[in-house]
This record gives structure tokens, C-alpha cells and sequence, in this order.
């Protein structure tokens, strides 16, 4: 091991010989039955031919199962490189490997487009310890506040990255070659509350929020996730088009992986949405989870595109245009349409909708999100925390063993965003707005802090967003956004994107379909919306482009 001095701190690298000599087996080798140590209680080793028990029960010894039985199977193409069952879990039981003789159990791994990227997040999960992710496009700052609330001890990566955290971090610094090893014969048993991984998501008051996600959480997650029906098998090709620290990149790799498929990677440079289209139609994808976002920004090419081998279609991350997503449908002709729905404090997804080719279920365009997962349960809550029969609006709180306990280290925001009813029952409130119908389908309605009160007159945006869609004809995305003046009050600014501005009749029409109070003061057209990591219109971006 090198010790690096850098200013008062002090950084360890492991070169690659270094690295091998610390795993202690060869390419050649196979591990028997062991036990070791890792500060944790009861880690025992799951061998291989006990896998098949916990295969209903665990995604990670479906996993293991998988790879074993698929071994030369493709499991990932990145880049157009294919990696093998092999190849891929080999590198992560040689990463697991080394993880055991480190000290520290939160991992930080550099979110690269690379193959030992996703080999990291398996070998963390089968070390035991737990992984969160840092992106190096994301500011520096940024990257060492969650690596400070997490507790890094160690980070992972492949690339050029060996700087991203400040040297005052004092974290392992490991450097991963791409030498694949043995398959792991087994998984590492230990306390099911240990978070499998942080995500940190935007907080209020521009300190990121960390949501641990226990193995108990995911397991449930699995269960649940199986239990809507897929017919999916080895010989499905599955895409991964998100950012990898975003929760739905985790069961847009994992779970194929639980199944002997293979995960096809978009890759990070270019244009993405063109990168997802290209994959989709070059390697005939059978399963696609997509944000909406893909598809507006595809929506010139849809005469021009079809996908005939498409058999599962998920939409997700954002409210979904069920108008726009009937201009799609002809070009997924085989596919089934389905809209998940959940906080990533609530493991991935908690809700799911089939979205049938007509007579969607919507509120002003957005289609609804149907039913809880199995296990989870939901109420509408009014403003005082009372249940609201089916019908009322209120807001979405959820529960069940998909849920966080808590944040991390921050008791506070857990008691802001978390209630206890009076049987003990623990729920997030989620912020979003729903109603229940009469067949126990939750319709979204928006964001609680999209609503705003003007002259006394309370008003949710997406209405707004929804009539401007519907004078052009459903052909273009609207965000409306609140500014507040320094006198307190509130004027509505809307931005269409679109590059031909039609301000004139577009206020005539809105004037005609709405009160006065809630037409914008505004109207701004952009060609292109910016998007945050997660695939999302990235409001922050817009609101700084029309108040500058």
C-alpha cells in the first residue's frame, strides 16, 4: 500500500499488484465454506446450494444464482463492450474481497461509465458494508458535504477520479483494475437493518438529504417487484438509462440481474434520449423503464421510430402525459404500458398502473398511479392528518416495510416527514397530492409546494400546464412557476418549450378557459428545457432563465 502526503492528510491507493496480493486467491479459485469477520454480528457465508431457498426472498442471492447458472451469459453492455456473468461478478467477488480486509463499512463509489462501476455497487452489496454514490460532475462542495453526512472511509474508483473528495476527507482511496477473479459461491449474511445503500437527494435548505435504504428495505422492494407479474427470463434485454445516483438506476440494473438478462447501459456522453433510442431499436430491447422526459424529446422522430420486440414499457421519475404517451403507443406496438410510482424514501417504487390504450385514468393529463405495492399501504391525509374518503383531494402518505426509517443522521427532517398514527403505524408523507377512486386507484394531482394562493384563491399550476398542452395540441412541454416580488406577492410566470413563440392567441385561449387570477402575468419560450440528473425538467434552471 502508497502513502500519499497531500498537504496534513495523508491518502492510501492500492496499486494492482498490491490489490491482487490482498485477495488471496487465484482465477482458478473456488471458496468453501468460511467465515469471516467484518465487525458485524452473524456473517456467516450463504454457499451456493443454499441460494435456491433464498431466491423468492433475496434479490442479491437471486442474484449470485443468476450469475452462476448464466456464467457466459451477457449481463451488461456498455459502450458497446459486452461483459459476461463471468466477467462481471467475477471483478465484483474480487472487489468484495478486498473490501473484507479494509476498515470502514460506508463505501463511496465514483459514479463512472464503466464497467467496475457496476462491479462496485455488486461487490459492496456482497461485501456487507454499504455504498453511496458520488458523481463527478456534481460540485465539489456538494460531493464533500455527502461524503462528510455519510461517513466515507473508503472510495472506489476506476477512471481519473482518485481527487474528487478534498484531501481533509480521509478516505481509502482504491483504485479497481479490470482483472476478473472466481465467481462468488455465496453471499454474506448479515444484519438485514444494515443500509444497503444512502441516496442523497435535494434538500429544502440546500443540504442534501440521505435516505438509507436497509437490505430489509430492498428485499421487500424485490418481493413486491416480482409480485406484479413480469414475464421476463434469461433471455431478455433490459435497458439502465439513469443516472446511477438515482434510486431507479438500482432496479434498472439489479433486478435483470436477478434473472440471467442483460442490462443495457446508456451511455452518459452525447445526447442521451438519442443514446436511448439507439440502444432500444440496435439491440431490440425487450423491457424499458423511461422518464417521460425521453419521450417529448423523441417526439419529432415518432413517425420514424418503432420498437416491435418491446414487450414492457415503464414510465417513471415524473408525472406521465397520458396524451403523450398515446402518440407513442404506435411506436411500441407489443408493449405493455406500465406507470411506477414512488418516493426513494419508499424503496424505488410503491405504486404501480397499467395504462390502458384508452380510457387512461388522469387529472389534468397526468395519468394516475395506480395501486400500492403488496405489503404497502397508503392513506389520503387531509391538511389536519384525518383519512379523506375516496374522492377528496389530500395528501399521499405511505407505509410499509419498503420504508427508511429515517434520514440519515437528520432527526429533525425524519420528524417533519414522518408520522406515527394512533395503532403505531409509520408513514412518509410524501408531499404529493392524491385522491383515491372508487376501484382503489390513486390518482396523482401534483406537489404540494406547487400549489400557490393568489388574490385568496388557491391554485395548482399543473392545471395551467394542462390547458397550455391543450392549446397545442399535447406537442410541447409547459412549466408555469411562481416569482415572488419583494412586496410578498406572487406572480405566475409560464415557459412552453418551444421555439415559435405564439404569445398572443395563447393568452386569448387561456383567458378563455380560465379565471383571470390564474392566467400567468408572464409567458417566456425556450427551445430545449434543461434536465437534472434524474431526467427531470430542472425547474431551479428555468426559474434562473426567466429571472435573470
Amino acid at each position: 500500500m502508497k502513502t500519499i502526503k497531500n498537504g496534513n492528510t495523508e491518502q492510501w491507493v492500492l496499486p494492482f499488484p498490491h490489490f491482487l496480493w490482498m485477495l488471496g486467491i487465484n482465477s482458478g479459485a473456488t471458496k468453501g465454506k468460511t467465515e469471516y469477520c467484518m465487525n458485524r454480528k452473524h456473517n456467516k457465508k450463504i454457499e451456493a446450494e443454499d441460494m435456491e431457498k433464498k431466491n423468492d426472498a433475496d434479490m442479491l442471492a437471486a442474484m449470485v444464482l443468476a450469475a452462476n447458472r448464466y456464467a457466459m451469459r451477457p449481463a451488461l453492455v456498455l459502450d458497446d463492450r459486452t461483459y459476461t456473468y463471468q466477467e462481471l461478478f467475477g471483478l465484483a467477488g474480487s472487489i468484495c474481497d478486498t473490501l473484507k480486509n479494509l476498515n470502514g463499512d460506508m463505501v463511496g463509489i465514483v459514479a463512472e461509465n464503466r464497467m467496475e462501476t457496476y462491479a462496485s455497487i455488486l461487490g459492496v452489496l456482497l461485501s456487507g458494508k454499504t455504498y453511496v454514490m458520488l458523481h463527478p460532475d456534481y460540485p465539489a462542495e456538494r460531493n464533500a458535504r455527502i461524503a462528510r453526512q455519510s461517513g466515507i472511509g473508503l472510495l472506489l474508483y476506476s477512471g481519473k477520479n482518485s481527487h474528487m473528495l478534498s484531501a481533509d476527507i480521509k478516505a481509502i482511496r482504491v483504485s479497481l483494475p479490470s482483472h476478473r477473479l472466481a465467481l462468488p459461491s455465496g453471499i454474506e449474511e448479515v444484519d438485514s437493518d444494515v443500509p444497503a445503500y444512502i441516496i442523497f437527494t435535494s434538500g429544502s435548505t440546500g443540504e442534501p438529504k440521505g435516505v438509507p435504504i436497509s437490505r430489509k428495505n430492498l428485499n421487500a422492494f424485490y418481493r413486491a417487484y416480482r409480485a406484479l407479474g413480469w414475464q421476463l427470463d434469461e433471455n431478455d434485454r433490459m435497458l439502465q438509462m439513469f443516472e446511477l445516483t438515482f434510486d431507479v438506476s438500482v432496479v434498472s440494473f439489479l433486478y435483470p440481474l436477478t434473472l440471467g438478462a442483460c442490462v443495457y447501459a446508456v451511455p452518459q456522453k452525447g445526447m442521451k434520449y438519442l443514446n436511448v433510442l439507439d440502444i432500444m431499436e440496435r439491440h431490440r430491447l425487450t423491457f424499458a423503464a423511461v422518464a417521460p422526459s425521453v419521450l417529448r424529446l423523441s417526439r419529432p422522430y415518432f413517425g420514424e421510430i418503432c420498437f416491435p420486440d418491446l414487450r414492457y414499457l415503464v414510465v417513471t421519475a415524473e408525472a406521465t402525459d397520458v396524451n403523450l404517451l398515446h402518440e407513442f403507443r404506435p411506436c411500441i406496438p407489443n408493449a405493455t404500458v406500465v406507470n411506477l410510482y414512488g418516493p426513494t424514501e419508499a424503496t424505488i417504487y410503491c405504486t404501480s398502473y397499467v395504462i390502458p390504450a384508452e380510457g387512461a385514468k388522469h387529472h389534468n393529463g397526468m395519468a394516475a398511479i395506480g395501486k400500492p405495492f403488496q405489503g404497502m399501504d397508503y392513506l389520503i391525509a387531509s391538511p389536519s392528518g384525518k383519512p379523506l374518503p375516496a374522492g377528496e383531494t389530500g395528501e399521499l402518505w405511505i407505509s410499509g416495510p419498503q420504508l427508511m426509517s429515517g434520514y440519515w443522521g437528520a432527526p429533525e427532517k425524519t420528524a417533519e416527514c414522518f408520522v406515527t398514527d394512533s395503532s403505531g403505524k409509520l408513514y412518509y408523507r410524501t408531499g404529493d397530492l392524491c385522491r383515491a377512486d372508487t376501484d382503489g386507484d390513486i390518482v396523482y394531482c401534483g406537489r404540494k409546494d406547487t400549489q400557490v394562493k393568489i388574490q385568496g384563491f388557491r391554485i395548482e399550476l399543473g392545471e395551467i400546464e394542462y390547458h397550455v398542452k391543450a392549446f397545442y395540441r399535447h406537442s410541447c412541454n409547459a412549466v408555469v412557476l411562481p416569482v415572488y416580488t419583494s412586496d410578498g406577492s406572487c406572480e405566475l410566470h409560464l415557459v412552453v418549450e418551444r421555439e415559435t413563440e405564439d404569445t398572443e392567441h395563447l393568452e386569448q385561449y387561456l383567458q378563455s378557459h380560465l379565471p383571470s387570477y390564474m392566467c400567468p402575468r408572464h409567458i417566456h419560450f425556450m427551445p430545449c428545457f434543461p434536465q437534472n440528473n434524474s431526467n427531470k425538467t430542472d425547474r431551479k434552471q428555468l426559474l434562473k432563465y426567466i429571472t435573470q
